[in-house]
């Protein structure tokens, strides 16, 4: 059943989009924003018929992509990031899954046999294999210059330390990196899975052999936005310091044997298996007590705890998911066109697109180029920073607001230009900046794009990166799908004739619909869900994110918790 058949759409202001991301096509690659192919595909078949064309400007991983050409439709993907292009070609593209499995096994017997003696160790006398070690920073004290683990308070909690020396307490910032150690070591033995203390065997080389085949070293430093000081400590000043010197030893080896390949489509998926783990393999992959929780996406970031993987053994499960993939999602030969280039300008005549469904950089929550260095950096190809839609203060390119709304404006004159008369064009957007908010909606007025309806669409918790942004902007964990439709120029606004809502009435219409799940919603589902209601209803202006935690105080409503920051 389709998300429109579940849904009507012949009352935007009460709807809610429930997305899932348990879809297997959706977890096969990560990207920074991914809206499930099962979301678009409902608005598609909703909007397009079977044969139509249609268009994502801003296409990252290809989710578009992968849902028109299962819906019968053709599609046209465009965005300006190589890792983009690279994901969403290898989502939308056939390829046999037993060719695939096949290529595999060369790079395998080619290389696979030195891989996997990098993580050879021995326990208790017998051999073992290092499926991951765990990861500490050491810190200098401030107060009397002793050094501290952060693995020894780890119970107590690492974002304020105690000197177990002189019992000063602070901030983890106050404390300076003063160098990392293995703690802890998995190990895959022949009686099964071992955890113990990291011992010295287990810690493979400090430094890349000589003779090592190509690997990334773009520098990282100050003139990159999502650059700090941490990464400075650890001794990250180029792409190749976010990795362990074993791990950045094993993907060269497994990239460059991939990058052989005389087939250029079995080339392309056997990297495409690759940037798949290139963050998990990267020292950025976040201890956590329970369970390995993945690395924070919309990030750079590289927690004070962090996890060291077998490659080998990433690799393998990896190259599983991508066979299945292609044997389970076949694509359709032809359906699906990937271009790299800018959303101002689409080589594509007018009014040929029949239906355009995309989701936009949101302003300042992330930084889309600094968040694909590593993929782009295997792909020795960077992403052209100064077409970049977004809002960024740090860094040598920063872009204001106004910038990012002369972008969106060029994006949408695009998207109004090559969309058929009777065309319409969804957008799924989201930010907690007032001025973000009212950037888009003077884009799509300027451009002769009319709101015709607005809903909500919960798709989990957010990023940490999505948490924070411009000024400490803070985004909700729904998003809002707002679709629009041809105008004349200087559009026409809303036309569903509903009477503008005040915000107090959007609320408490968005509390009531709530109410039925027996659950008190996260103030983000509950901004989303405010203000689809106040656009469907033709209102000016978004409530900004500080201004419905009023609301919500008047009201006497205690928001459930939203997702936290990692130590």
């Amino acid at each position: 059943m389709s998300v429109t058949e579940q849904l009507p759409l012949g009352q935007p202001a009460e709807r809610e989009v429930l997305a899932s991301r348990s879809d297997a096509i959706y977890r096969v690659h990560a990207y920074h924003t991914k809206v499930p192919p099962s979301v678009a595909a409902g608005y598609i078949e909703r909007y397009s018929e079977p044969g139509d064309l249609v268009l994502d400007p801003f296409a990252g991983s290809g989710m578009t992509g992968v849902a028109a050409a299962l819906s019968g439709r053709r599609a046209y993907l465009n965005d300006l990031s190589p890792a983009a292009v690279h994901i969403a070609s290898n989502y939308t593209s056939p390829c046999s899954a037993e060719e695939f499995r096949a290529a595999v096994e060369e790079v395998l017997g080619a290389v696979g046999e030195r891989v996997a003696g990098f993580y050879e160790t021995v326990h208790e006398g017998e051999p073992a294999t290092v499926e991951y070690l765990v990861w500490s920073d050491v810190r200098s004290c401030p107060d009397c210059g002793a050094e501290l683990l952060l693995w020894d308070q780890r119970e107590a909690g690492i974002r304020r330390p105690s000197c177990p020396h002189c019992g000063f307490s602070a901030a983890k910032t106050e404390f300076p990196v003063a160098g990392e150690r293995a703690v802890e070591a998995n190990l895959s033995t022949a009686g099964g899975r071992v955890v113990r203390d990291a011992a010295a065997e287990d810690l493979g080389f400090e430094r890349p052999p000589r003779g090592l085949p190509w690997f990334p070293t773009m520098a990282f430093g100050r003139e990159r936005p999502m650059w700090r000081r941490g990464h400075a400590e650890l001794g990250i000043d180029s792409v190749a310091g976010f990795y362990s010197a074993r791990n950045l030893t094993a993907l060269a080896l497994l990239w460059n044997e991939a990058s052989a390949h005389p087939d250029p489509r079995l080339r392309s998926a056997l990297r495409f298996s690759l940037t798949a783990i290139a963050n998990r393999a990267s020292r950025r992959y976040q201890w956590n007590a329970q369970r390995p929780t993945n690395v924070l996406g919309g990030t750079l970031y590289v927690s004070s705890l962090r996890y060291e993987w077998n490659v080998l053994s990433l690799w393998r499960r990896k190259t599983a998911a991508v066979e299945r993939l292609f044997r389970d999602n076949p694509m359709p030969a032809g359906a699906v066109e990937v271009r790299e280039g800018s959303a101002t300008r689409l080589p594509l005549a007018d009014a040929s697109v029949d239906y355009c469904f995309t989701d936009p950089p949101f302003g300042a929550h992330i930084v889309y180029s600094d968040s694909s260095l590593l993929w782009e950096a295997w792909l020795d190809d960077l992403t052209d920073r100064d077409g970049e839609a977004i809002v960024v203060s740090g860094g040598d390119k920063p872009k204001s607001v106004e910038d990012y709304g002369g972008l969106l404006l060029a994006s949408f004159a695009e998207i109004r230009r090559v969309l058929k008369p009777n065309g319409k064009a969804t957008v799924i957007f989201q930010a907690t900046d007032p001025e973000v908010w009212r950037a888009i909606q003077l884009a799509a007025l300027d451009a002769g794009l009319s709101l015709l309806d607005a809903a909500a669409l919960d798709k989990g918790q957010p990023s940490f990166k999505q948490i924070k942004g411009r000024g400490g902007e803070r985004v909700a964990q729904a998003d809002v799908i707002l679709t629009f439709e041809r105008a004349s120029k200087g559009g026409e606004g809303n036309r569903n004739g509903s009477r503008v809502l005040a915000p107090v009435e959007a609320l408490r219409a968005a509390l009531g619909q709530a109410a039925g799940s027996g659950a008190t919603p996260s103030a983000g589902r509950l901004y989303a869900s405010v203000n689809a209601r106040l656009l469907s209803s033709g209102a000016d202006a978004i409530l900004g994110y500080d201004a419905l935690l009023t609301l919500l105080r008047e009201e006497g409503v205690v928001p459930a918790t939203d997702q936290e920051a990692p130590q």
